[in-house]
Order: C-alpha cells, then sequence, then structure tokens
C-alpha cells in the first residue's frame, strides 16, 4: 500500500471524522478560555539567604519553601486581610500563588495572579512580608526558650556560690573549709560553661540569615492568553483522534482508495470521466467494446451511489442515434459549387454499439455483452465482492472503468 493510497483510504474518505474530532476540542478550548478573565501577575523578589546556595538542588529547596510557606492558609490569609482584598484562601493558594528560584542565587521571586492589577501588587506584597516575617520570626520560640533556660541556670548557679562563699565565712576548720572551696570551685567552672552557652546562642543569632523583600513596589503585567497554546493542543489531541478512528473505522470496513485501484483490482483501464464530453466518452467505449468483439455496452454502478451517475450516462448516450447525414460532394475543377449532397457520414461513430443497463439487457445482447463499471472513486471492499459475484455470474468482460462524480460531502460536489 503506497502513501497515497492511504490518505485517500484514511484521511480523504474519513475527512468528515476527522474534521469533527478536530474542531469539537478546538471548540471547547477556545469556549473554555473566552470564559476566563484577563489575569494580571504580580511578582516581588525575596533575598532567603546571604550566601549563594551550593548547587541548583539547594537553590530549588529555598524556592520550595517559599512556596510552602506562601501557600500556607494562615499566611495567606493574613496577607489578604492586610491588603484588604478577600479571597477564596484554598483556591487562590492553589491556582494564584507561585514561586521561581532565579538560576541558583539564594533569590527567590513570588509571583501572585489576580484579575485585578491593584489587588495582585497589594497580595504579593503582604505575602511576602507574611513570608519574611515567618522565617525571620519562626524559630524564635525555641531561641528564646533556650536563652530563658540558661538564665535560669546562670541564675541558679550563682544562688549556689553566693550560698556557698556565705558558708565559707563562718567556718574554721580547715578540712570543711577546703570542702567548700572545692565546691565554690566548681560552681564557677559551671558559670564559666553556661555564660559560654549563652554567649554562642547570641553570637549565632547575630549572624543568621535574614530575609529581606528586594525593593517596595511589585513588578504587575498582564498574564498572557493560553488561548493559543490551548487551541493548538486541542488541535492535536484531536487531530490524533480523528487519525485514529479514521484507521479502525477503515480496519474494520476496508475500502478502495481510488478509481486507479479500483482499475488494478478488476485489470481493467480507466476510460475516462462522466464528467467529460458525452460524444468523446461514447467513442472510446465503444472503441474498446468493438477491441473486444462486444456489440452491448452494459454500464454498471460499483456502489449503489453511483445509481445516479449510471442513470444519467445511459439518458445522455441514448441521444445518439445511427441516422445518416448527407454531406456535400467536392466540387469538381473549376466548379464553385456541387449541386446535391451525395455522400453519406454516420450521425455516431460505432453506431451498432448499443449502451444498456444491466436489467434491460436482452437475449440478443446476452452472447456479445461486455460491462463498463461506474464509480465514483472510492467503494468499500463488500460492495466489490457484490460486484465480482455479478460479474463472474454473467461471464461478461469488463471493458473499463469510468470515473463518476465523488460523493457529496458538506453540501458540495467532490
Amino acid at each position: 500500500m503506497t502513501i497515497e493510497e492511504m490518505f485517500r483510504r484514511i484521511v480523504r474518505a474519513h475527512l468528515g471524522i476527522i474534521l469533527v474530532c478536530v474542531l469539537l476540542p478546538v471548540a471547547a478550548a477556545i469556549g473554555l478560555q473566552a470564559g476566563k478573565p484577563a489575569m494580571s501577575l504580580a511578582s516581588m523578589r525575596l533575598q532567603v539567604v546571604s550566601g549563594a546556595p551550593s548547587s541548583a538542588t539547594e537553590a530549588e529547596g529555598i524556592s520550595s519553601r517559599v512556596l510552602a510557606l506562601a501557600t500556607t492558609h494562615s499566611l495567606l490569609d493574613a496577607a489578604l486581610k492586610e491588603a484588604g482584598t478577600p479571597r477564596d484562601v484554598a483556591d487562590f493558594a492553589a491556582n494564584h500563588v507561585a514561586s521561581q528560584r532565579l538560576g541558583e542565587s539564594s533569590v527567590v521571586q513570588l509571583s501572585v495572579t489576580d484579575k485585578d492589577p491593584i489587588a495582585a501588587g497589594q497580595i504579593v506584597m503582604a505575602l511576602g512580608r507574611q513570608v519574611a516575617l515567618f522565617m525571620n520570626q519562626g524559630d524564635r520560640a525555641t531561641f528564646n526558650a533556650a536563652m530563658t533556660k540558661l538564665d535560669k541556670q546562670v541564675e541558679d548557679a550563682n544562688v549556689q556560690r553566693d550560698r556557698l562563699a556565705a558558708q565559707l565565712k563562718g567556718i574554721a576548720d580547715i578540712n570543711a573549709r577546703a570542702n567548700l572551696q572545692t565546691q565554690i570551685q566548681a560552681a564557677d567552672q559551671l558559670l564559666g560553661q553556661l555564660s559560654n552557652q549563652r554567649a554562642s546562642l547570641v553570637v549565632q543569632d547575630a549572624t543568621r540569615d535574614i530575609v529581606v523583600p528586594i525593593g517596595n513596589k511589585p513588578e504587575v503585567s498582564q498574564v498572557p492568553s493560553s488561548l493559543l497554546p490551548q487551541a493548538a493542543l486541542a488541535l492535536l489531541l484531536g487531530l490524533v483522534l480523528g487519525l485514529t478512528a479514521a484507521a479502525i473505522l477503515e480496519t474494520m470496513r476496508p475500502r478502495v482508495a481510488s478509481v486507479r485501484a479500483l482499475a488494478h483490482l478488476l485489470q481493467a483501464p480507466v476510460l475516462g470521466k462522466s464528467t467529460e464530453e458525452i460524444r468523446s466518452l461514447r467513442n472510446t467505449m465503444a472503441l474498446a467494446a468493438r477491441r473486444q468483439g462486444v456489440d452491448a455496452v452494459v454500464l454498471m454502478g460499483a456502489d449503489e451511489s453511483d445509481a445516479d451517475t449510471v442513470t444519467q450516462l445511459l439518458y445522455a448516450l441514448s441521444g445518439f442515434t445511427a441516422a445518416p447525414r448527407r454531406m456535400k460532394s467536392p466540387a469538381p475543377p473549376g466548379i464553385e459549387d456541387a449541386s446535391e449532397p451525395s455522400v453519406l457520414e454516420m450521425e455516431a461513430p460505432f453506431a451498432n454499439v448499443r449502451f444498456t443497463g444491466l436489467s434491460a439487457v436482452t437475449p440478443q445482447d446476452e452472447m456479445t455483452a461486455g460491462v463498463v463499471v461506474v464509480s465514483g472513486g472510492t467503494v468499500m471492499l463488500r460492495r466489490l465482492d457484490d460486484l465480482d459475484d455479478v460479474l463472474k455470474a454473467v461471464r461478461w468482460p469488463v471493458l473499463g472503468i469510468v470515473n463518476g462524480p465523488a460523493k457529496r460531502r458538506f453540501g458540495r460536489q467532490g
């Protein structure tokens, strides 16, 4: 099977199904996008850490953390209330908030979409402040608890040392004084350790990364319409579905792709088209009939839809008769005109060849009949089997194929 034949059998024969499968998804995509309001995109940037991330994975992790916090319902609800723009928090978090890392830097771009550009800018700035505040202050409770615990331990250690120092003043016994001095030294060491831990926490808190919003104004722009890419995807999907449906239908109901393919199966030539000048078509069929020794040409349609074409051809061919027509004789030399016509010319060549339909075949035609098959271009194989059964039953030679008009598609003649 050639590519042209595959194109004829799958695409041209099922063009209507393919067009329906293509147009429906495209129309649905256009309808869905046309009903959506124009959206505005507002964005702002946050510097999350002071140093550069060591890898793209770490940078992606920073961006994911910002997005996780920005879509947290409590923080988002606080930002919406601060901006004075009430929205459905769950829907807004799922469909209108995004974050994007900028390369492998420590800067993350936080974005918000909304139908109101002013509201989008206010929301993204408020949301950025909420995210920065949480990232900066979210772990302060742990730090404060650790500092409080250390302060309490330092205070207890001071009280214990003061108590031991007070006891030392009233004891004269050398052994008892030595024992108290040892306890005082242990208390001093504990105070030193606790002081070092507290100083370490203070230094760690002073040098930790602070999330800083970059700029005090958001970047607001119009969101590009997704109509064209959505329509293109719908077109591609519809085309794939249409071609798949056409291939399945062609597999279940195979057909002959063209008149040339039909001629190849019947081992007969294409004699012409039904739309050409009838005299030329008749002469071609009559000449093919005489070459086969056939006096009666039986026109048969390959498909039920070809019956009208067969009827039109038979009606047109019935206008040719064997009536003679006189022509003027050549004028003798020196004489300008001949007096009367004397030569007979037949109105139609091969006038003794008769054209008929299968139902009008006479017993006289039966022994010298041949078949001309009329086809509109494509015919189902099961219809061709019926035609083949008829041809085997009558045992008439197939003189050739006449290409009739294609079947009507979408209200116009092919």
